[in-house]
């Protein structure tokens, strides 16, 4: 069964209701699972926020509910050095956080799921998910 990774944009328009995204992690067939980077970056909305507990909590719930939370290791680390050097080659650097996340699906076989296509797509190799299709 194919896995897939939900970046932070995702995750928070899903926790939003966006219609859009919900309906495309809900017809997303497969194990969705996300990164502890995700996971960093929608804390920092937390407490940036005037309702923190019961986004919190929801963020919470919602990462209880995924098959996978992946950390950062080795393999993940190799990845995104030859991520990273590729891009800086091409001039192409997009963020750190976002070449972590290209990194964990490179390293395990994940499809991307994200609303930001046109910035991981400098990524080589890296499979993206977006609205209806996969993009490889």
């Amino acid at each position: 069964m194919r896995s897939y990774l939900l970046d932070t944009s995702v995750i928070i328009n899903y926790l939003r209701g966006k219609k859009q995204t919900v309906e495309l992690i809900d017809k997303i067939e497969g194990e969705m699972c996300s990164s502890f980077i995700c996971l960093a970056e929608l804390f920092e909305g937390v407490y940036r926020a005037n309702n923190k507990l019961e986004i919190k909590d929801a963020i919470t719930n919602f990462f209880k509910s995924l098959s996978e939370v992946y950390s950062v290791d080795s393999e993940i680390a190799e990845y995104f050095g030859k991520i990273r050097s590729d891009l800086k080659v091409k001039g192409n650097v997009i963020e750190d956080i976002d070449i972590f996340l290209a990194a964990t699906c490179l390293a395990y076989d994940l499809v991307l799921v994200t609303d930001n296509v046109k910035h991981f797509s400098r990524v080589k190799n890296l499979k993206i998910y977006n609205d209806v299709k996969e993009i490889n």
